[in-house]
């Protein structure tokens, strides 16, 4: 059985708009190259809408693999997070684990 700490939830919406969740373990390397690009993320001050484009890229690539959306599409898609109540911190963690995640399949660069 896996703790609900040592796991990462990653949530897309697909097409159809249902909502999906993915789980992954959260192994100890994984936990370390998360916290780092976090703490990289969190102290660059990057603009709040660029983070909202960064996570939206992110799950469309998570969605639908790389270079298989429009920009329109991660427009859409950076409009509904930058409406919705994330604050800076877990925008950044979200990004974070993402990135990390598609890295380790490949879907990442």
């Amino acid at each position: 059985m896996v703790k609900a700490e040592s796991v990462v939830y990653l949530e897309f919406l697909p097409k159809n708009e249902v909502k999906s969740l993915e789980i992954i373990e959260m192994t100890e390397d994984r936990k370390l190259k998360i916290e780092q690009f976090y703490q990289y993320l969190s102290n660059s001050y990057f603009p709040f809408d660029a983070l909202c484009w960064a996570l939206a890229e992110l799950e469309l690539i998570f969605e639908k693999g790389a270079k298989k959306y429009s920009e329109s599409d991660v427009i859409k898609r950076a409009e509904k997070i930058l409406d919705s109540d994330l604050d800076y911190d877990t925008l950044c963690w979200l990004i974070s684990s993402f990135k990390v995640y598609l890295k380790e399949i490949g879907l990442y660069p």
